[in-house]
């Protein structure tokens, strides 16, 4: 294998605010238990009006342990966490992670189908619920034949409490702040994530705590923390990225996390009270800051942010000029996924930037671009990205085959297609096969279709992207009725509603005879492709398309 560039770093050891710190751990627990121990009183969490020092963080991880502990859950178990962004969402994974059980972080705006077939899944024994979520989830749950203990996280509008056995509130009042971190070694799972799959069916991608402590050591060698940061989560906690991209290496490194929903009136204000260094936000949310508030509006004595982080969706040269001309702060674009811990190159903060690249691989990784025969490409050749590296997954649950297949050769092969330049920088120029991304979330159009399928009105039907100003993407489902007549995009999109969550219903639908498809019988998307473009520039043949209200 070829030796490539890295990011330039600096040895965790020369970094000032790990001076004197423990750098090598066993677990991502072990690592908050002994931060905790060395500064208890250094903030770790502001969520709006509460400032939570790392030694909250670690005690209130410790009550839900301890109950856990009583309910019987032991290392390996798995514990589901359904969580909208809050601190509680922390103690609930911490908590689980204490015991060398396994958080599984549910995405909280699943339907009740979907929240069913990850419960038989994974089989969890407890689930932490926000308020908000409950009533999907008893859909979920009673559809399931898996049944977890349930706790209630009142977040907000408290819900009826006969619904759960307990409420997160109750455990933090009742049960002790004693240590229970619990033994474990670097590849014991502790985490696991579900991803839509290409099949129709999501994936729980396991990872271990090698592999999350390895991006640790790598975001901190890069260059992007300096010390006395505060970094701002806007991203659903559920997601890869801003879990173990950002909040275990911002933990590892000491700092402070700053949590909050997406807001573009709540932005500034936020940035300046907290006095935010880091943020990561998709392309979409970046557009939305720049275009929503007039730089004149915000005190720029008062913003201290040196780094925007992006990912996840095409990026303008606009927004890149704009946010350094306007606010002073750079743009640093990465690229990873689930599978490989949410990071496996960036933009270096040390180094130098090339438009519409990825950057540079970080140091404990190896990406290579390999052909469909398995040889390794030189540079400027395209291929696939396939990654090499403790963070990269253990496995694909209750899908071994899949797990395999994906991992074939003894690399992590993405789906996505790239090169490498002369320089070592990595440009992808195709992301995976049929994904589409809108408004930073990664959708497989398989799933929809898997779910569409179902509808007894339905004979066939294709889902592909729609290029979209504002998101990047939307959805448009081509639908070939089994009667004529019988169904509308309206009466889809409220049958939808019952079923995937609201950023996966398609926005425009187009009902029609049959679906192109090759000599094989597979369904030519291209062809519907090329149909769409031509239909939105000619307004003439736009009466066939229904458009339905997405939400943003």
């Amino acid at each position: 294998m070829a030796i490539r560039p890295k990011i330039p770093g600096i040895p965790l050891a020369q970094q000032p605010y790990l001076n004197g710190r423990q750098l090598e751990f066993e677990s991502i627990a072990q690592m908050l238990t002994v931060r905790s121990n060395e500064t208890p009183n250094a903030p770790h969490v502001y969520y709006y009006e509460q400032t939570l020092t790392y030694e909250d963080t670690n005690d209130r991880a410790n009550k839900v342990a301890n109950y856990l502990k009583e309910k019987g859950v032991k290392k390996g178990d798995i514990i589901a966490v359904m969580i909208s962004n809050s601190p509680e969402f922390y103690y609930a994974m911490w908590g689980t992670h204490k015991l060398g059980a396994i958080a599984m972080a549910v995405p909280h705006m699943l339907r009740g189908p979907e929240i069913a077939y990850i419960l038989d899944d994974a089989k969890p024994k407890v689930a932490f619920v926000g308020s908000d979520c409950l009533p999907e989830f008893f859909k979920g749950l009673n559809e399931a034949n898996s049944k977890p203990i349930v706790v209630d996280v009142v977040l907000g509008e408290k819900v009826d409490p006969q619904i759960a056995q307990e409420t997160l509130d109750d455990i933090l009042n009742k049960y002790p702040a004693e240590e229970c971190l619990v033994k474990q070694n670097l590849d014991d799972i502790f985490l696991l994530l579900y991803s839509s799959g290409t099949t129709g069916r999501h994936k729980g991608i396991l990872l271990s705590n090698k592999a999350a402590l390895s991006l640790c050591r790598d975001q901190n060698r890069s260059g992007i923390v300096t010390g006395n940061d505060v970094m701002l989560l806007i991203l659903p906690l559920f997601h890869c990225c801003p879990l173990c991209v950002f909040t275990y290496p911002m933990s590892y490194a000491g700092q402070a996390l700053c949590i909050r929903h997406f807001s573009v009136r709540d932005f500034w204000p936020t940035v300046i009270q907290y006095g935010v260094t880091i943020i990561m936000a998709v392309p979409t949310m970046l557009d939305y800051i720049l275009n929503r508030i007039d730089p004149k509006d915000v005190d720029l004595s008062k913003v201290k942010i040196r780094y925007a982080n992006t990912g996840a969706g095409p990026l303008s040269l606009e927004t890149r000029r704009r946010l350094k001309e306007q606010y002073n702060i750079d743009l640093l674009v990465g690229y990873g996924l689930s599978e490989g811990c949410g990071g496996s190159s960036v933009e270096p903060p040390l180094g130098r930037y090339k438009e519409g690249s990825c950057g540079l691989p970080y140091q404990e990784q190896h990406i290579e671009i390999i052909d469909e025969q398995g040889n390794i490409l030189s540079n400027n050749q395209i291929g696939e990205i396939c990654i090499k590296g403790d963070n990269v997954m253990s496995g694909y649950l209750n899908k071994p085959e899949e797990y395999a297949k994906t991992m074939a050769g003894g690399f992590l092969h993405t789906g996505d297609v790239g090169y490498f330049d002369d320089e070592g920088y990595l440009f992808v120029t195709d992301r995976k096969r049929d994904m589409i991304i809108r408004g930073g979330e990664n959708i497989y159009p398989r799933e929809i279709e898997h779910v569409l399928e179902s509808n007894r009105l339905i004979a066939e039907v294709a889902v592909i992207g729609v290029a979209d100003k504002l998101l990047g993407e939307r959805l448009k489902a081509f639908i070939v009725p089994k009667v004529k007549g019988t169904i509308t995009a309206e009466s889809t999109k409220v049958w939808l509603a019952e079923r995937i969550a609201d950023f996966k219903i398609p926005d425009y639908y187009e009902f029609v005879s049959s679906l192109p498809r090759t000599a094989t019988g597979k369904i030519q998307k291209n062809e519907l492709r090329k149909r769409t473009e031509l239909d939105s520039r000619d307004n003439s043949k736009r009466k066939s398309v229904t458009f339905g209200t997405g939400s943003c």
